[in-house]
């Protein structure tokens, strides 16, 4: 029983140091005092560790010898890499059940496509959970646990890529409904290569357009 609540600590520690990251409260580059955490968490040192270090695997924060911890800085080519993961789990999972998206599972899209609609600075930290409610849908209907997971794991990317730039948020938000609304509706016409396609152009056009804000 101690391991478990002490492993769900961790997660629930770690979740609120994603969302202070999601919420640019922690920018690229800032360094992270365990015990500023501590005090504002109300927990002991020792689950801000066990959380920074999960955080450190996930690629969200680094060690600097003689300086701590410190939020990663973030490149076109973490985005890429994570995003391109992501887009061939998610094509993988597609050609596997040929697309054959049921009216169930149609609507479930649409209902995450609903909250990205209603999304506000006020609650911008749901950006990523509703972004992930909707593509959830696409590779758990594979019924595939490790592929699942492998997913699971580049869920980080989401997040780094919503601060890439230090991106206003109001931005972000207005894109959001508008892409995610041309994907779903390319979903339903259960076409296995125009999926494929969209899915691919989904995650890319995010890193052509940190490509052109660079060369600004």
């Amino acid at each position: 029983m101690g391991k478990l609540a002490f492993k769900t600590l961790r997660e629930n520690v770690s979740e609120e140091i994603r969302l202070k990251i999601l919420n640019q409260e922690l920018t690229p580059g800032m360094r992270i005092i365990e015990q500023d955490l501590s005090d504002e968490l109300g927990v002991s040192r020792g689950p801000i560790r066990e959380a920074l270090r999960q955080l450190e695997q996930e690629g969200m924060v680094e060690y600097t010898r003689n300086v701590g911890c410190s939020v990663r800085e973030i490149t076109i080519q973490d985005v890429y890499e994570t995003y391109l993961l992501r887009s061939n789990y998610e094509m993988i999972a597609v050609r596997l059940y040929e697309a054959q998206f049921t009216d169930e599972e149609i609507a479930r899209m649409e209902e995450a496509l609903e909250l990205m609609k209603n999304l506000t600075i006020e609650n911008y930290s749901k950006i990523v959970s509703y972004g992930c409610m909707l593509h959830e849908v696409i590779i758990e209907k594979a019924g595939l646990a490790r592929l699942k997971k492998a997913w699971q794991d580049q869920e980080y990317g989401e997040i780094l890529s919503c601060n890439a730039g230090f991106v206003d948020k109001q931005t972000v938000l207005e894109r959001q409904y508008p892409i995610h609304r041309e994907l779903v509706d390319i979903c339903k016409t259960r076409d296995v290569e125009a999926i494929c396609n969209a899915i691919s152009d989904h995650y890319m056009l995010t890193i052509k357009r940190l490509k052109n804000e660079e060369l600004e």
